[in-house]
């Protein structure tokens, strides 16, 4: 312990007297590790820690599987879950879940807020209790019990300022009352994202039972939570819900026609979309560390070189080879603990820049902090990168021949072939590593160009957009529902500088449209599960016009089907290249499963596609209903104004204040910005692994420029000779250059073959762009060997401006 301590006090010493070696190393480092640390803040919050549930490795999703659709995660039927559940042995217990939108009134200003529906046994199921007061019991949600809500933990310090007092209180949902009976801890998280209606993680929950009528076999449109037992693997409850699955097809093949089930694990659930880019994002900053450590290394090796006669002084006065390398990688972990101090620092800072630039999905964002497992990771990581870098230069310099030193008196202060072999291996490391992190950037910045130039199928300027959700139990007549609207629409339109207005139910790159089967009139009837297929949405006579989609051709919906169940339907052209090919679909009808009583509804009209949900998905088959066919309770308006549609906002809102005081608007935004949502996650993905690339790309640029440049001090004299021999300075910049771009050229030889096989990990997170894309392997290397002769120059320079004389005399 004693000579442990003369060691890191003897190394602080000598890093004390090279503060220009201990400044570029440490910020070297520093960007290394800090790098590291923060992306691995992000990793540990979202594929590491415990989630806040009991035994969380043994909840599972169960989702439908539409083969047929290529659908693996489809929402689930009710009659099928009760079956499930009654049929099962591998699960202890299965909830469902749905989540909506619901109207708060009371304690402030009218809000809509997101509700999930969920089975009593849901918390039970989770091993949550509740913070204050209780969770739901078996009997909340059935006949005759009073009606009771969950508050999270955000919502109550949110709209009910934290009040102690808050269980037992009631609040009105809808219009009707209901019984605050718990809050949430506050670490409870629950969003899953796939079976959402809303886009939105809920702030309340209700109790949801299912009714008797839920044994008839119609729609899908629950999400379901279960708990596997002890002994039981996902894969064996994935063969089981197969197996029951089979048993269902055959029972209910009408129904059930290729249609399996699938089991997803809750953290690969809630982790998936975001998965991939993180462990390359992870990957990269590995990259990073690994280059600063080759330039660290480097730093050392040329250290070494000036201090052989130390050492070899100190071998001469008796230290052994194994102190010799001690002190020097003593020397090293002290400097990368330094580096890994001011890493830290630097992870502190950049997080919340981290957190603000994550897309909105990202799981347990709100848990992304620097504690003790992200501490010690720091620390583990920064002694591993000091024997990193130290090690090969430890070793390297306690292996020379002292007596040969001491003989030559200092003369070979620049090192052995073996060393300048070394710090070249080092320099074609960074220049390799650096190169796959470019290519990697490359592609995604060309991917998000492309995203970018998608055309969404209407315009997205000066729109503006908001939900409104009517009450069942104050609008419980569709007349009303639709009176409503009609009358909001007017008004809304008569505001000065609103060019027009209109509505649907499920608005584009928001919320996902019902799908449902359909027959078409005059066509054999299809085989059972091979039926055609369609999304379906209602709209108002003026939504079209208002999104500037195409009409191709028939027309528009009228005043009087606008108003009145006039059996009429426009279809999109998806659909109609589909299920009418080579024919004119305008006079057919078709039948849309869609209502209790299923009629024939005429095909007035084709409009233009439409991408729902992203820019990176196919437009799929769409029928629009106008609204009195099929009467929704919630509406999105969508108004085109004349200058920034956000002016229009207030107005917008007193235009519903003064139909219903009671009515809370949601979602008042720009419909640029709903459709700029969608790239956040590809911005982000691209801007982080540009930022590694480009910090990756100056570290080996350094580096090469330090080897050139310690390469021209140590040839100082030779460089002499011959020019006093008759070389020319541009034959010494030609030497020099040649000599740097021979290593970088090596270096981008073996980057290329690497990214060749290492992009092909981003596939997924690429649009339109090979993982392979011709015209980035070429692109990029080139840049990266100009910025490395630009690195190579300096020192050619300085090389070629040797005055012999001078030279001639270099000791």
């Amino acid at each position: 312990m004693q000579s442990f301590r003369q060691d890191v006090r003897f190394a602080l010493r000598v890093l004390l007297k090279n503060p220009l070696f201990t400044l570029v190393a440490t910020i070297a480092l520093a960007l290394g590790i800090g790098a590291n640390t923060a992306i691995f803040s992000v990793v540990n919050a979202v594929l590491i820690q415990a989630l806040p549930y009991k035994n969380a490795d043994q909840l599972a999703i169960v989702w439908e599987h539409n083969f047929k659709r290529g659908r693996d995660q489809n929402v689930v039927s009710p009659a099928n879950y009760l079956d499930w559940k009654e049929q099962n042995r591998v699960f202890e217990d299965m909830a469902v879940f749905i989540d909506q939108p619901v109207n708060l009134v009371g304690g402030g200003d009218p809000e809509e807020i997101i509700a999930q529906y969920a089975s009593p046994n849901f918390f039970s199921l989770l091993g949550v209790n509740a913070e204050r007061g209780r969770v739901f019991s078996l009997d909340d949600g059935t006949d005759g019990q009073p009606a009771v809500a969950i508050l999270t933990h955000g919502l109550w310090q949110r709209r009910f300022g934290g009040d102690a007092n808050i269980v037992g209180q009631t609040i009105s949902l809808n219009q009707r009352d209901c019984q605050v009976i718990g809050v949430l801890p506050e670490n409870f998280q629950w969003f899953i994202k796939s079976g959402s209606i809303t886009g939105k993680p809920a702030e309340l929950f209700l109790p949801y039972v299912l009714p008797e009528q839920a044994r008839v076999r119609r729609g899908r449109y629950l999400s379901s939570v279960a708990r596997l037992k002890p002994d039981v693997s996902i894969e064996q409850a994935q063969s089981e819900m197969t197996a029951i699955a089979q048993g269902l097809e055959a029972q209910y093949n009408d129904f059930n026609a290729n249609w399996g089930i699938n089991v997803v694990p809750l953290r690969k659930q809630l982790s998936g979309e975001i998965r991939p880019a993180l462990l390359i994002l992870a990957g990269a900053v590995f990259f990073v560390l690994l280059i600063a450590c080759a330039n660290v290394a480097n730093l050392l090796l040329a250290r070494a070189s000036t201090r052989q006669k130390e050492i070899a002084i100190r071998k001469a006065l008796g230290a052994s080879r194994w102190q010799i390398t001690r002190q020097l990688l003593t020397e090293s972990l002290v400097l990368s603990l330094i580096g890994g101090i001011l890493g830290l620092w630097l992870a502190i800072w950049s997080k919340d820049s981290l957190i603000a630039l994550a897309p909105p999905n990202l799981l347990s964002v709100q848990n992304v902090k620097l504690d003790v497992w992200t501490l010690g990771f720091s620390l583990v990581i920064s002694l591993l990168t000091g024997l990193i870098f130290g090690l090969i230069p430890a070793y390297e310099s306690s292996r020379d021949n002292f007596q040969e030193t001491l003989k030559e008196g200092g003369k070979n202060i620049g090192g052995t072939s073996r060393t300048h072999r070394l710090r070249s291996a080092f320099v074609v490391a960074e220049m390799a590593l650096a190169l796959v992190l470019l290519i990697g950037a490359g592609l995604l910045m060309k991917s998000l160009g492309r995203l970018q130039t998608v055309d969404p199928g209407f315009q997205t300027a000066n729109l503006l957009t908001m939900r409104v959700m009517l009450p069942a139990s104050k609008y419980p007549q569709d007349n009303q529902r639709t009176g409503f609207f009609n009358q909001a629409l007017e008004r809304l339109r008569n505001l000065p500088g609103v060019q027009s207005a209109g509505a649907i139910n499920a608005l584009p790159f928001v919320q996902p449209p019902a799908g449902t089967k359909f027959e078409i009139e005059g066509q054999p009837k299809a085989v059972v599960g091979q039926e055609p297929i369609t999304k379906v949405c209602v709209t108002d006579k003026n939504y079209f016009d208002t999104m500037r989609i195409p009409l191709r051709s028939g027309r528009f919906f009228n005043e009087q089907e606008n108003t009145q169940v006039r059996h009429v339907v426009i279809i999109n052209e998806k659909l109609a290249e589909t299920y009418f090919p080579g024919e004119n679909p305008l006079g057919k009808r078709i039948t849309i499963a869609m209502k209790n009583e299923n009629l024939p509804t005429e095909i007035i009209g084709v409009v233009g596609d439409v991408r729902y949900m992203n820019l990176n998905s196919e437009s799929e088959p769409m029928v629009y209903w106008p609204h009195p066919e099929l009467t929704y309770s919630s509406m999105n308006f969508v108004i085109r104004t004349q200058n920034d549609p956000l002016n229009l906002a207030g107005a917008a809102r007193a235009v519903i204040g003064e139909l219903d005081a009671d009515q809370p608007v949601a979602d008042v935004r720009t419909m640029e910005s709903i459709v700029g949502n969608t790239l956040v996650s590809a911005r982000f993905n691209m801007l982080l692994l540009s930022i590694f690339s480009m910090l990756a790309l100056v570290l080996a640029c350094v580096g090469i420029y330090g080897v050139m440049s310690y390469a021209v001090t140590q040839r100082t004299h030779e460089i002499g000779i011959r020019m006093a021999l008759g070389a020319q300075t541009r034959d010494v910049l030609r030497m020099i250059i040649k000599e740097g771009l021979s290593l970088a050229l090596l270096g981008t030889l073996i980057g290329l073959v690497s990214a060749y096989g290492l992009t092909r990990l981003m596939t997924k997170l690429l649009f339109e762009v090979s993982s392979t894309d011709f015209v980035t392997f070429i692109i990029v290397p080139l840049i990266l060997t100009g910025v490395a002769l630009v690195a190579c120059l300096v020192p050619a320079r300085r090389a070629a401006k040797t005055d012999p004389m001078v030279a001639l005399r270099y000791d």
